[in-house]
């Protein structure tokens, strides 16, 4: 959507202008031009210190040897559960080179969800039919989830953070977590918090009410919401639908 673009050679690009930008400016590094970065504290430190946020990020790890992962590991992750959190299992798809040589992609999640792995035979996609590398890749989308300039510094924990499966890339794994599941955390703390502080005099204040909630509320209820609730202030419409216990 926006009216100009500069290509960065062969790095990536940088794009600007437009009403609806909002004065905004968008930076594109693909992998040649990440590559080229030697040292991404720097870049970590310019995106914080610009209050520059981060609307994709993919990171991969590259196993030359195919001895950790192929795409029939990949499969009996996913069979064993390996992809799966808290939630519903993602959605698998498999793209089956049928014998040819060219290459097979597994694809776990949905890139329309702000999360998809990809695992795929890099090698056999370059031109070496005998080749075995294989390359276990995760994007993310700022849909739904802020991603930490932190993961420039660490992206192995990142990685192995990503999906149970891969805790074997690092011993430390970190999460980039949803949006939605860091506000019902902080909601249910709030009524936690809530039930404790004040419980006991919003039940004597129902009683005088003689039930009526609504008279509670109007009587207490002013504008404005919690300071913890405000960095998902954008996304509480819909999310406070939902069932918090």
């Amino acid at each position: 959507g926006y009216e100009r673009r500069i290509n960065l050679g062969d790095f990536g690009l940088v794009a600007f202008g437009g009403d609806a930008q909002k004065n905004t400016l968008h930076v594109e590094i693909n992998a040649q031009g990440c590559a080229r970065v030697q040292d991404w504290a720097k870049a970590e430190a310019w995106g914080k210190s610009s209050g520059a946020s981060i609307t994709r990020l993919d990171l991969a790890h590259d196993d030359f040897e195919g001895r950790h992962v192929d795409i029939s590991k990949a499969r009996e992750w996913y069979e064993a559960g390996g992809f799966t959190g808290s939630g519903r299992p993602p959605s698998p798809k498999l793209v089956d080179d049928l014998g040819t040589g060219s290459g097979k992609t597994l694809y776990v999640g949905r890139r329309s969800n702000g999360k998809l792995a990809r695992i795929y035979e890099k090698g056999k996609q370059l031109g070496d039919k005998a080749s075995l590398w294989v390359r276990v890749e995760v994007e993310w989308r700022n849909k739904s989830r802020d991603i930490p300039w932190e993961a420039l510094i660490r992206p192995c924990q990142y990685l192995a953070g990503a999906f149970p499966c891969m805790r074997f890339l690092s011993a430390i794994q970190e999460k980039i977590r949803t949006t939605r599941k860091a506000l019902e955390i902080s909601y249910a703390s709030m009524v936690r918090w809530l039930k404790t502080a004040a419980g006991p005099a919003l039940n004597a204040m129902l009683h005088v009410h003689l039930g009526d909630a609504v008279g509670v509320l109007q009587e207490v209820v002013r504008e404005g919401i919690p300071k913890r609730l405000k960095p998902y202030a954008g996304s509480m419409p819909d999310q406070l639908l939902m069932t918090v216990t």
